[in-house]
């Protein structure tokens, strides 16, 4: 369909409402089968987490999914943190930078965001959605993407991509060795630090330990030891800007 990136079948848009939307629709009517990848010069209706808009303006992104199928056994935080790993891996071959991970599922450069990423079930698949912000926008990130920043770096999107595929794909292979979740805890240099987190609603403070086998966050707060699976985080009044 128009490309491939290895053995993986891809298609590029112009521009699209969502490429896990996309993605799911087909693979729910049968049109595609994993693996395949989509990749989009925009999104009209780009998502992160929690319903969250994700801001995709045209000739300044990479806004790619790939449909996998993963083994039985895993778990969607698994490849979560396996697309993390393999957007980071990618981004440093291909550029020598080396952004740093923000649980659960962002990647930073210099204190800015400068990916997001959506993992979606669709039946026995998964959809891995990937936003990288190749090149800051002319006139800067809108207000409501304030944290955004961008790699500025001389890349191809489509060596990108392919290289991120690469990556996620020969790393779904061995997923059950903890070669991802070793390099997460690597990149992820949270643990150590005093956080706030919410969940169902409520805020408290809590120390990061370490990041579980799933990619769940670790933490001791006034009641005891916990996992984070779901959530936010924060450094309260600090900034994450030097850190990540």
């Amino acid at each position: 369909m128009g490309r491939r990136w290895g053995q993986v079948p891809a298609l590029v848009l112009g521009e699209t409402d969502s490429t896990n939307t996309r993605l799911k629709e087909w693979a729910r009517a049968g049109k595609i089968t994993a693996p395949f990848l989509l990749a989009a010069d925009s999104q009209s209706a780009g998502r992160g987490r929690l319903g969250r808009r994700f801001v995709s303006p045209p000739g300044t992104g990479l806004y790619m999914s790939l449909l996998i199928d993963p083994p039985e056994d895993a778990d969607t935080g698994k490849i979560t943190v396996l697309a993390a790993v393999a957007v980071c891996q990618a981004i440093e071959a291909c550029t020598g930078l080396q952004p740093k991970i923000k649980w659960v599922n962002d990647l930073f450069l210099g204190g800015k965001k400068v990916c997001g990423i959506l993992a979606e079930r669709v039946g026995g698949s998964v959809v891995v959605g990937m936003g990288v912000n190749l090149k800051t926008p002319i006139g800067g990130f809108p207000p409501e993407a304030a944290i955004a920043g961008a790699l500025d770096a001389d890349v191809d999107r489509f060596t990108l991509a392919g290289t991120i595929a690469r990556h996620y794909l020969d790393g779904l292979e061995r997923l059950d060795t903890g070669e991802a979740v070793t390099y997460y805890r690597a990149h992820m240099p949270l643990i150590g630090r005093e956080i706030r987190y919410t969940q169902s609603g409520q805020e408290k403070n809590a120390l990061v330990t370490g990041v579980a086998d799933d990619g769940g966050l670790m933490i001791r707060d006034d009641t005891g030891d916990h996992i984070l699976r779901t959530g936010e985080v924060s450094l309260g009044s600090q900034s994450f800007t030097g850190l990540l």
